[in-house]
């Protein structure tokens, strides 16, 4: 073979290896986890770089979404879905202005990544606090079934149940001890949470009760805390941690009965009307269940619970009109342990004494002199 010959294979041989050569990279490129990047927008934050299956701890124990810079917050709640090696994470709220999220991925035999995003975060000043919590009586029967957090300001939405916590008189987090309902329970002003308390822990005969226990256990007391990483509705945290200790007392289960109650009529066209309950009632539902008429009319005026919700004071807007008044009381009034009229909230449904509807309404007559 003369030189022209060799030369001609050997760039021919050449030429034919290249695709080879091209191909090989570009699968080599197809099968390798691509560089780790974290970027957001539009609320979602996207980590590329993922090669292989899920991990076994769940995409959570990977790739990491906090409001603020403690990594000690707990981690945003929302959803993880993972596409061609792209994690995309979208909050099950959106973040509160000011906040800024940081965000850190751990790929595959690469260094872990961060970054944060979100408005530059402002200057606050934690101002807003946990200003009541009811019941507000330190006895709690063990079958209460709600309580309510009040916040001297408008709180951000979305993580109350990670900053809320029931600690146990050994100073143990008790486990589930709410019914963690999505959207969170807020009222319009965004001020006041309720919470409800396991109902599969407090019923008896159920398999969460037999399994966990209720997570309030009579005879013992528990403590109540409200973290100081729960922000407002600016962003703040709140201005001090919220800490208050309650005995928990036998159970209760007895219908709301209002034969018990004591009505003190106005004692003039100028006075207060008063009714002493034989137990505490639920302090939402005592203010919403409970008016007064005459002649079946509503009258106007001020309502007020007070002595730890067992005293329910009416004061009119103007001179009560003397004669006949009947105090309305709806069916959905319940005491602390969700038992209500004529209706326990626990049946016992071998008991055939025990009745499965509640009563829906009664009224109680009062007179007003005139004097």
């Amino acid at each position: 073979m003369d030189e022209t010959s060799r030369r001609s294979r050997a760039e021919s041989g050449s030429f034919s290896a290249r695709p080879f050569i091209f191909a090989v990279a570009l699968l080599l490129s197809a099968c390798g986890a691509r560089e780790p990047l974290l970027t957001y927008e539009d609320g979602v934050v996207r980590a590329e770089g993922w090669s292989g299956p899920p991990p076994v701890g769940g995409w959570e124990s990977v790739f990491v979404i906090r409001a603020g810079d403690d990594a000690s917050a707990p981690a945003l709640l929302g959803e993880y879905k993972e596409s061609g090696g792209v994690i995309v994470f979208t909050p099950r709220f959106a973040p509160s202005p000011g906040v800024e999220l940081h965000a850190s991925f751990k790929p595959v035999n690469a260094p872990e990544i961060s970054a944060v995003f979100g408005e530059p975060a402002k200057a606050v000043v934690a101002t807003t606090e946990v200003a009541r919590v009811y019941p507000s009586s330190d006895t709690w029967p063990a079958n209460t079934l709600k309580m309510y957090v009040e916040f001297s300001g408008p709180m951000a939405r979305g993580d109350a149940y990670t900053h809320i916590r029931v600690r146990d008189d050994e100073d143990r987090v008790v486990v589930g001890p709410f019914v963690e309902i999505e959207p969170e329970l807020w009222d319009p002003t965004g001020t006041r949470l309720t919470l409800l308390f396991d109902p599969g822990r407090i019923k008896r005969g159920l398999v969460d009760n037999e399994e966990s226990g209720p997570p309030l256990m009579p005879g013992r007391a528990v403590t109540i805390e409200v973290d100081p990483a729960m922000r407002d509705a600016s962003g703040a945290p709140l201005s001090q941690k919220f800490s208050r200790t309650i005995r928990v007392a036998d159970a209760v289960r007895e219908v709301v009965d209002v034969t018990r109650w004591r009505v003190e009529p106005p004692a003039s066209t100028t006075g207060d009307l008063v009714i002493a309950f034989d137990r505490p009632l639920d302090h939402a539902l005592a203010q919403r269940a409970i008016s007064v008429t005459r002649g079946g009319s509503p009258v106007s005026g001020k309502i007020s619970l007070e002595e730890n919700e067992t005293r329910f004071r009416f004061d009119p807007d103007g001179a009560w009109a003397p004669g006949r008044h009947a105090i309305r009381v709806d069916g959905v009034i319940e005491d602390l342990a969700g038992n209500r009229l004529g209706k326990l909230f626990d049946v016992d449904t071998s008991d055939p004494t025990q009745s499965s509807s509640a009563t829906p309404r009664v009224e109680i007559a009062f007179d007003v002199s005139a004097r």
